[in-house]
């Protein structure tokens, strides 16, 4: 039975988001500069200097004005191989996978489509972090990040309540239970059946017990902190070395919670853009209801005590801030900051449209075919 790209999102929209909203913290109120050549780093800076250097991988790119997405694979900028080579990967797997929506250069675009397909990417790559990357002419370019500074740390109770909670306002998710097993796997989270199907996750900072309707969609979630009673004993026995009950687990590269990006090699200038025909010098700016934010809003509140909350219903089509690509034109305009997981949660419940990163330049080359 092959994989669908449903399949791919319900394993990585959890994990995606949590990184995400590490990565905006991380990055919030710099400015970002991004290179292409055959040495492709993306830089963001403040006034007080750098405060992250990564290496972009150019993923694919939308465009408002074509309404397409174009796959970095295409390349019809004649892009390095450093800076496309991950995008291959991607279509390798989606061959192997027979997920036609990762083997098909052009794609007609949706509200959803480019967050969707960015994470299957993540899923086929285990590279979690991504900025969309507005190049301007309503060309948005996807990129995957590689940095050190993006290893998440520890589980912790409330983090990963509120990367569930935002996980379902970022796009459909049509098995919650399924996408919290792939979640729990890759972070390395001990987990406890309850009665009637329910799930317990177990943190040394306290716990949360979930509950799903017939169609597997969460519908409750208990959060209690300190760890304490039944569930601390099951985390001491799970932390002593006990297998923890994860039913499904990633079929693609699993990242730990220790697993990041390589970092960027220093680069040069000279940046090029990835998809249709322009002009632009080195930065783009990012746009995406996943794209890297500090903390949503939108998200449920987490106190030190016992609470309980009724998850929010997958959204069926959400604002992911996708990167458009096609031919974008010179212009000095910034782009908007990127916005993070959490803030693009913020975005439907409403998405606050927080202020993004600036660039502090443009694309050398603009995109085109």
């Amino acid at each position: 039975m092959s994989t669908t790209l449903q399949d791919l999102v319900n394993r990585a929209v959890f994990y995606s988001t949590e990184v995400q909203t590490h990565f905006g913290g991380l990055i919030a109120d710099a400015e970002w500069e991004v290179d292409f050549t055959a040495d492709p780093h993306l830089t963001f800076s403040t006034e007080n200097g750098v405060v992250l250097r990564a290496r972009p991988h150019l993923l694919g790119s939308e465009s408002s004005r074509d309404k397409t997405w174009l796959w970095g694979w295409e390349n019809v900028n004649d892009f390095p191989e450093a800076v496309v080579g991950l995008s291959h990967d991607v279509r390798k797997f989606g061959a192997a996978e027979e997920v036609t929506e990762l083997t098909t250069s052009e794609l007609d675009l949706d509200e959803e489509l480019a967050l969707r397909l960015t994470l299957a990417a993540k899923e086929a790559t285990g590279k979690w972090a991504h900025y969309p990357a507005e190049a301007g002419a309503g060309t948005t370019v996807w990129l995957l990040v590689d940095a050190d500074a993006l290893v998440l740390p520890q589980p912790q109770v409330k983090v990963s309540v509120r990367a569930l909670m935002q996980g379902l306002t970022q796009t459909t998710v049509s098995d919650h239970r399924a996408a919290i097993e792939s979640y729990v796997a890759k972070r390395g989270i001990p987990v406890e059946e309850l009665p009637a199907g329910g799930l317990r996750m177990l943190f040394a900072d306290g716990s949360a017990d979930l509950s799903f309707d017939d169609e597997r969609r969460i519908s409750n979630c208990d959060m209690n902190t300190p760890l304490e009673g039944e569930a601390a004993e099951q985390y001491a026995k799970a932390a002593a070395g006990a297998p923890a009950e994860v039913g499904t687990e990633s079929t693609a590269p699993r990242p730990d919670s220790t697993t990041a990006p390589t970092p960027a090699s220093s680069a040069a200038a000279g940046d090029e853009s990835v998809h249709h025909p322009a002009e632009a010098a080195g930065s783009s700016a990012v746009s995406d209801s996943s794209a890297p934010h500090a903390e949503d809003e939108s998200a449920p509140e987490l106190v030190d005590e016992a609470v309980t909350t009724e998850a929010p219903a997958a959204r069926s089509e959400a604002d992911t801030g996708e990167p458009e690509r096609h031919a974008a034109e010179e212009t000095g305009t910034e782009p908007a900051p990127a916005e993070t997981d959490t803030e693009s949660a913020a975005r439907d419940e409403e998405e606050t449209p927080a202020e993004k990163p600036k660039k502090k330049g443009l694309f050398s080359k603009l995109f085109g075919r």
